[in-house]
């Protein structure tokens, strides 16, 4: 018997091709063998996703709070505050 609680891997019946995780017994087969079994196709975003700025105020407040001289200048406070002075330099909003 499948342990479904783990999730095994397995190869699609239908097509042969695709793997999927198997983790309740009623998933059979792949997410796009099931569709064209059902007639349909996975759904596309024909929309573009709006991000808000991040207001000045507020960017230099994360940059305070995520600077490396507050974190013994560790490899994420470095990254974090790399990245947040990258968003203050013009590439954001």
């Amino acid at each position: 018997m499948t342990d479904f609680h783990s999730g095994a891997r397995v190869i699609c019946p239908t097509c042969k091709t695709r793997t999927f995780i198997q983790d309740a017994p009623w998933k059979l087969q792949c997410v796009t063998c099931y569709l064209a079994r059902k007639g349909k196709t996975a759904p596309t975003a024909h929309y573009p996703v709006m991000i808000d700025p991040i207001e000045p105020g507020m960017l230099r407040r994360l940059i305070q709070l995520c600077h490396p001289d507050k974190h013994q200048c560790s490899e994420a406070s470095n990254t974090a505050t790399r990245y947040l002075l990258a968003l203050k330099g013009g590439k954001h909003g």
